[in-house]
This record gives structure tokens, C-alpha cells and sequence, in this order.
């Protein structure tokens, strides 16, 4: 099955992590063995594919995410939520004891910091995703959306599913926040790659890799990825695309709350691709969402 090229909403496919998110704002994180009142206290649905998927379809897309939810005290209320927002949701660990993982984000509002506390990681067994897509969500779906963002999480289940979405002519788009297992297998199917600068290469994947933005492109290129991001903060991002090296100046602003920024970045990228936009303006385009994001609190999608 190939692409869909005209639709009347750009739509997407993001896989990944949904979690759960108890948020507490502090004037600055606690020291050890106290007791402290919050700021202020939020819980939402969070993780990098989900609050992607959020933000496309706050900018008017169409988002079709592949997670694991399962149950627990905190299944429902996500599934609400993206029944709220429109996001078509196909749950992994549907069936099994996996629960949906509730973490603890403490965010210092002096240095608009975030400190992730995630729970032990599950040791619930999903199933394979079918490779074909049409033997995995084309019924519920239709046609594979030209645009496909993975955050490395669930690469176990899904690596089969990238790899047909990628013959097909999509794009596959890389949420490099962090090394996961499975990047190495996934890399050569990406046409994308946007890292973090914290991006870390394993010795033992990278042998002598640098670890630097420019260490990151050169690993990425010679894995035949043609468009290369790497976000570093308040500092320029760095892009190549095809070898052209470009800069993304970040305006500079009084940060309220950083959380959430590279999320909101990846999801205004992929509705600005699936609408046509180049691989450069896109991203420029997304970094100025994402620094408005971090004006106030919250995660704005």
C-alpha cells in the first residue's frame, strides 16, 4: 500500500510513549528529606509521541498515534483525553497487564528546570505489530500518512511497521531525545533524524563517534539520513539537509517552563511536513512554537 497525498487535514502517525504526568511547580526543587507545597499542580497526559500527536492536532492535523496505554488508576482518563482532542489511537497493550505509567515532573521555576521521576520500567510483554499495514491499522485508518514520527520507545513492537511505512514512501522521523534500544536497527530506515544535543551515541553502536551535534549528523549521514536536526536549548539549532549545514536562531525570552518543548517541536514539525512544507522552514516553523510554548506553563498543545 502506498501514501495517501491528498488529504483534506495533514495527517500524521506518531509511535511511541504515553505516560501519565503528576506536575508540580516549585520556586526550586527540594532538598533531601523535606517537605515543600507546590506552586501550583497539573496532571495531563504526557510522553514524547503523545504530546507530539497532541500538538499536530492542536495546529489542525490529524494524528494517529500507536502507544501502549493498557490499564490502571490512569488509563481512562488518557483515553478521554484523546478521545477529547480527536487522536485515533491504536493501544499496543491492549489485553495485557500492562498499566500506563504515571510520572512525577518537579519544575523549578527559578531556572525553569524539569526533573523526570519515571516509574521501574514495565516488564509486561506486548504483542508484534504485523509489518503489513494493512494487516495492522489500515481498517481503522486507511492509507499510511505521508509523515511518520517515532520517539524510540516501543521499537520492539513496531520496527517492522516503520520499515513498511518507509518502502511505501513516507517519511520516518526520528524524536532523538535519547538513545533507546533499537536505534541502532531503526537508523537506516530514517529519512529525519531531530536530536536532542544530549543525544548520546553508544560506544558500542558509534565506535569513536564524537559527541557533539556535528558527531550526531556525521553518524545519522553515514546511515544514509538526508535531514538532520540537532536542538540545543536556547542555542541555534543546527540542520543539514543533504549535506547543506543551516542554523535556526532561538528567540530569546524569559523561560517559564521548558517541559514539553522538543515534544511540542516535533509535533508542529510534522503537521508543517504533511502540509509540504521543506525540511528547513518546517523546522523553523516548529522552533518558534516551541519557544512560544515555554512562555508560560504547561504544555501548550
Amino acid at each position: 500500500m502506498a501514501i495517501e497525498p491528498h488529504h483534506p487535514k495533514p495527517r500524521a502517525l506518531f509511535l511511541g510513549r504515553t505516560t501519565f504526568d503528576a506536575l508540580y511547580w516549585l520556586e526550586r526543587l527540594p532538598e533531601e528529606d523535606t517537605k515543600v507545597y507546590a506552586r501550583q499542580f497539573h496532571a495531563a497526559v504526557g510522553g514524547p509521541a503523545a504530546n507530539a500527536a497532541l500538538t499536530h492536532t492542536q495546529w489542525g492535523g490529524e494524528s494517529f498515534l500507536i502507544s501502549a496505554v493498557g490499564s490502571g488508576p490512569w488509563a481512562e482518563a488518557v483515553r478521554a483525553e484523546f478521545d477529547r482532542r480527536g487522536i485515533r489511537l491504536h493501544d499496543l497493550a491492549s489485553g495485557s497487564p500492562y498499566q500506563t505509567p504515571l510520572t512525577a515532573v518537579l519544575l523549578g521555576a527559578g531556572r525553569a528546570s524539569r526533573t523526570i521521576v519515571n516509574p521501574p520500567p514495565a516488564s509486561a510483554a506486548l504483542p508484534m505489530l504485523p509489518a503489513a499495514w494493512e494487516q495492522a491499522v489500515a481498517k481503522e485508518w486507511g492509507s499510511i500518512p505521508s509523515v511518520v514520527l517515532s520517539d524510540g520507545w516501543h521499537l520492539a513492537e513496531t520496527l517492522p511497521l516503520l520499515a513498511a511505512c518507509r518502502v511505501a514512501g513516507a517519511e520516518i522521523c526520528l524524536d532523538g531525545g535519547s538513545w533507546k534500544p533499537g536505534t541502532g536497527q531503526l537508523a537506516p530506515m530514517l529519512t529525519t533524524a531531530i536530536c536532542s544535543e544530549r543525544f548520546h551515541l553508544p560506544a558500542e553502536f558509534a565506535p569513536g563517534a564524537q559527541q557533539s551535534p556535528e558527531g550526531i549528523a556525521a553518524w545519522f549521514t553515514a546511515r544514509g539520513v538526508g535531514q538532520i536536526a540537532v536542538t540545543r536549548g536556547p542555542r541555534p539549532i543546527l540542520g543539514w539537509e543533504r549535506g547543506r549545514r543551516f542554523e535556526i536562531e532561538i528567540e530569546a525570552i524569559q523561560a517559564a517552563d521548558t517541559l514539553g518543548a522538543g515534544d511540542v517541536l516535533h509535533g508542529a514539525y510534522c503537521c508543517f511536513r504533511a502540509q509540504g512544507a521543506g525540511f528547513e522552514a518546517a523546522l523553523r516553523h516548529a522552533a518558534r512554537i516551541a519557544t512560544e510554548s515555554c512562555k508560560t506553563m504547561g504544555i501548550k498543545s
